[in-house]
């Protein structure tokens, strides 16, 4: 049964006023379900081929690893829940999500700001990424959902040291990144008592959560990595929207009626993420919609107060087959040309979830 069928009206029209095909949802049962491997990068390759052969063996159907996407697997029968793995191991995560974490290109050290970060797996990868002396400043909106993030990383003792939580709207922000060496519980003796204490996060390990760490004297750097994983739609999430067989079809309605304010906040939280990058750091922009109004036009009207010497939309290595990024007619010489660099991730080419990513460079 084509699940399209069910769609309420309002939720049809948005769809076609974004040219995205319904047929799609009916893909999810054929597409692959994906999990990551948790802290992969400490694995030898010998014990990593043996717990990819135990969860092939109880997911009773192949797994294999997804090329350029490390630490993260493949069930090839999409069906297959996380409890039947068993495994404290790996955590569900689909692909799309992955790459576009990975497209931030994160180092060991680097301070990074992840602007929207509910529920928290993009979160904990960054985590993982930036390695005991660098840090991850989550921000959301929403305290039930930082209190999901919360949940996460209180089974991730390492990562929720480096993970700092702040409630707060995104397209206001302006807690700036940890001081060189907040990690040092040496030099935070050094400073106790020394600065007075600015925006306290909601959840902190104790070493960012110390004055020195939080104080407006100290945390004025900039942020050398911002992840922008807008409050979109969530139309390219064919589980998100297949929920609603559960919640009740009539509920799509709402998701429909989010799209008329959506660019705007997008908006809005690309240029408050930009204005706390530093010179030559890196901006991901990435949603779960395929509507061209929360992507590629989003990130081309940022683009049109930016000029090709002060942001440069970059390539991205993506291992999966991409769709065609969208351009109106006649525009392709005018600020869509400089959104070569694009990624579009859609079910029927792509095998997994719809995303779309976009990484900028802030060159000065």
């Amino acid at each position: 049964m084509d699940p399209s069928e069910n769609f309420p009206s309002s939720f049809h029209a948005f769809l076609a006023t974004n040219a995205i095909d319904a047929s799609i949802y009916s893909l999810h049962a054929h597409l692959p379900r994906y999990i990551r491997v948790l802290n992969h990068a400490t694995y030898p390759p010998a014990e990593l081929a043996t717990l990819t052969h135990e969860l092939q063996a109880r997911a009773g159907c192949a797994v294999t690893p997804v090329p350029g996407v490390p630490g993260f697997l493949a069930i090839a029968d999409g069906s297959v829940r996380l409890a039947q793995l068993s495994s404290s191991a790996v955590l569900g995560m689909d692909v799309s999500s992955g790459i576009a974490a990975q497209a931030l290109g994160c180092q060991p050290g680097d301070n990074v700001l992840d602007l929207c970060c509910a529920p928290g797996a993009k979160l904990l990868m960054l985590a993982e990424l930036v390695g005991s002396r660098g840090s991850v400043t989550g921000v959301d909106v929403a305290a039930h959902r930082l209190a999901t993030c919360r949940s996460l990383l209180a089974k991730h003792p390492d990562a929720r040291a480096r993970v700092r939580l702040y409630l707060a709207d995104g397209t206001v922000f302006d807690q700036r990144a940890p001081p060189e060496g907040w990690w040092d519980p040496e030099v935070l003796r050094k400073s106790a008592g020394g600065y007075p204490a600015a925006q306290r996060p909601w959840h902190a390990s104790k070493l960012l959560r110390s004055a020195y760490a939080c104080s407006s004297g100290s945390g004025q750097a900039l942020y050398d990595r911002v992840l922008v994983d807008a409050e979109c739609t969530h139309d390219g999430s064919l589980a998100h929207v297949l929920k609603y067989a559960r919640l009740g079809w009539q509920k799509l309605e709402d998701l429909a009626a989010r799209a008329a304010d959506a660019p705007a906040l997008q908006l809005r939280l690309l240029e408050n993420a930009w204005r706390l990058l530093r010179p030559q750091g890196t901006l991901v922009y990435s949603t779960c919609s395929l509507s061209p109004e929360q992507d590629e036009m989003v990130v081309a009207a940022f683009l049109r107060t930016r000029g090709p010497e002060e942001a440069v939309v970059e390539d991205i290595d993506v291992p999966l087959r991409r769709a065609e990024a969208w351009v109106p007619e006649g525009d392709a010489p005018g600020v869509f040309g400089r959104l070569g660099g694009v990624v579009r991730l859609d079910p029927r080419v792509s095998g997994c979830s719809g995303m779309f990513i976009a990484r900028i460079r802030k060159l000065c």
